[in-house]
């Protein structure tokens, strides 16, 4: 069809008129009357708004197919079916469970609930990247699927998982950290749970907690061996423990004889180190000065030797080999010339409030001698006392010299501070950490940087605890099945998003953290379009079959790139694309 105008007593009108072929010649066949141009306007305004969506369901879509092609990279889905098989017809365990980690990751906030599960995966990509019937994700499912992973399921998806990730990543096991941490929980006091018991929690709220141990590795800080413990454990007994988990993993995780295992020094007694050493295990911990003995020689910073290497201008030390707990082992001195400069802000402070608490001490004493003091009077005893509370704070004895002596009306109190005290610890002690280590053949650079591993588990423990990612709390179960299978989803979580973000700085990706890595993703979305009633059916049949892109930055493009995702037909394609793809697999299949 084509328009055509006709001038009728002085007015234009407008036709569609449709010719064919006929007898040999062309004739009009059709013709369709539209009226004047304000109703050709009107007609061609209102194709237009037919051919506009109605609507868009925007969708992320970055971060979900990151971390779905991680676990497809690492066969995820079927180590955990192969540990733990499911009867036929069932829905399978390891999809769920994936599903389960990824929804742990990303869901926002107030969805990480398993409450929640269903919903998130009905409006996320992860329902056409891993399609599951989604009766199989409500609440009452998932928990029946926790509750019945036993401790050796656990243990052997994560040992099948962990020596998987080692094989495919190539990961160096020279030098190993291990450290613990533990999670509040709000269970009630009448709760049956051997894991979850009142504790030193780390947020100092008095609630029942559950410790996990952890060991990770020195590349990009990848967990090796996990478990959860009871939280009113000390850290030695979860050092023991750790011990005996490595014991049973030991052959299967393949760690090579060398492997060196860094520890705090809050793990140390003389039986952990000789049994370090009974089984033939190196190791490098803190040493708490106490612990040192009186063989210890304290060196003055400007006799230390110069580190080298990446530690050079930053790291001085000295080396001793001195009985620790009756048994000769290397001890290096270190001293940070950072590590001083944080200390200093806090010592100051520290003096600032011991000074302020004696001048207050010596104040009431002086109002008790005029009579003029509330209360029960001050005793030696009892100033003694306050004044050990107000130099309770760490070196601040070095810093005061006080005396109290008795005096009539109240006991009298002298204080002095020390410039001498400040010379021996700007000198002696601060910036200063001890290492104990049965390395002897190493070289200090060698030790010093094998105990800065830990800094791994540090950030680790970061980002199981960060509230908007990859969280353990809160802590919804009470039974110790399930609180160990949801410390497995979380740790399968968080080994995913760490495993991606390796794999991108690999590649050439200047990226801080896994929270800076699923910030970026996450802003990478697709849209799917909703047509208009009127619309076309050829319309609405090229709008339901695409996802268009939404703007990406180019920090978005280059992990994207990095990871091998860029041109994935998941992260979006124009309505018009769709189509021309259709027909060209037409095209081909009729070939065929």
């Amino acid at each position: 069809m084509h328009l055509v105008r006709k001038t009728i007593k002085g007015h234009d009108y407008y036709y569609l008129v449709e010719k064919a072929w006929r007898d040999g010649r062309v004739v009009t066949a059709r013709t369709v009357y539209i009226g004047d141009w304000h109703k050709l306007a009107q007609a061609a305004q209102s194709g237009i708004a037919d051919a506009l969506p109605e609507h868009f369901e925007a969708q992320e879509i970055g971060a979900t197919l990151a971390l779905v092609e991680t676990a497809r990279s690492l066969g995820l889905e079927e180590i955990i079916d192969g540990v733990v098989p499911v009867r036929a017809g069932a829905a399978p365990i390891g999809r769920r469970l994936v599903i389960a980690a990824i929804h742990r990751a990303l869901a926002p906030r107030r969805m990480k609930s398993k409450s929640r599960l269903r919903e998130y995966y009905a409006a996320s990509a992860l329902k056409e990247l891993l399609p599951v019937p989604e009766e199989s994700l409500e609440v009452q499912r998932v928990c029946e699927l926790l509750a019945g992973l036993g401790s050796k399921e656990v243990e052997g998806i994560e040992t099948a998982t962990v020596r998987r990730m080692v094989e495919l990543e190539q990961l160096k096991l020279e030098a190993l950290a291990f450290d613990t941490t533990n999670f509040d929980s709000w269970a009630g006091a009448g709760t049956k749970s051997r894991l979850l018991v009142r504790g030193h929690g780390k947020s100092g709220r008095p609630l029942r907690v559950m410790g996990l141990g952890l060991l990770v590795t020195e590349e990009d800080g990848l967990p090796l061996l996990t478990f959860a413990y009871p939280g009113n454990e000390n850290d030695t007994t979860s050092f023991r423990r750790f011990l005996r988990a490595l014991d049973r993993r030991h052959s299967q995780l393949a760690l090579p004889v060398q492997t060196t295992i860094a520890s705090d020094g809050g793990n140390i007694t003389r039986q952990t180190l000789l049994r370090l050493e009974k089984d033939r295990r190196f190791y490098v911990m803190r040493l708490p000065p106490r612990h040192a003995g009186s063989a210890f020689k304290r060196v003055a910073r400007s006799e230390l030797v110069p580190l080298g290497g990446r530690l050079k201008g930053r790291m001085w030390a000295s080396r001793q080999k001195i009985p620790v707990y009756g048994v000769e082992r290397t001890v290096v001195d270190v001293y940070s010339r950072r590590m001083h400069r944080k200390q200093l802000p806090g010592l100051r402070r520290d003096q600032k409030r011991a000074r302020t608490l004696l001048d207050e001490l010596q104040a009431a004493l002086a109002r008790q001698r005029a009579g003029r003091r509330r209360g029960r009077p001050l005793s030696v005893r009892s100033v003694k006392n306050k004044v050990a509370e107000a130099l309770s704070r760490e070196h601040m004895d070095a810093l005061f010299e006080v005396r109290v002596k008795r005096a009539e009306g109240a006991p009298r109190l002298t204080v002095r501070e020390k410039p001498e005290g400040w010379k021996h610890l700007d000198a002696h002690v601060l910036g200063r950490t001890l290492l104990v280590t049965n390395r002897h053949d190493w070289a200090s650079e060698q030790i010093v940087l094998a105990s800065r591993v830990q800094s791994h588990n540090e950030a680790f423990f970061r980002d199981i605890k960060d509230p908007v990612y990859t969280s353990m709390t809160p802590l919804r179960h009470r039974k110790d099945a399930a609180l160990r299978a949801h410390a497995l989803v979380v740790v399968l979580a968080l080994l995913l998003s760490r495993l991606t973000l390796r794999r991108a700085r690999k590649a050439g990706c200047a990226v801080k953290s896994v929270g800076a890595l699923l910030e970026t993703l996450t802003g990478v979305t697709r849209a799917r379009l909703k047509p208009r009633p009127g619309a076309a059916p050829a319309l609405r049949a090229a709008m339901g079959a695409a996802t268009v892109p939404g703007q990406r930055t180019p920090e978005q493009d280059s992990i994207l790139a990095a990871l091998g995702l860029a041109g994935r037909k998941e992260l979006g394609t124009s309505p018009l694309e769709a189509p021309a793809a259709q027909k060209a697999r037409h095209r081909k299949k009729k070939a065929a």
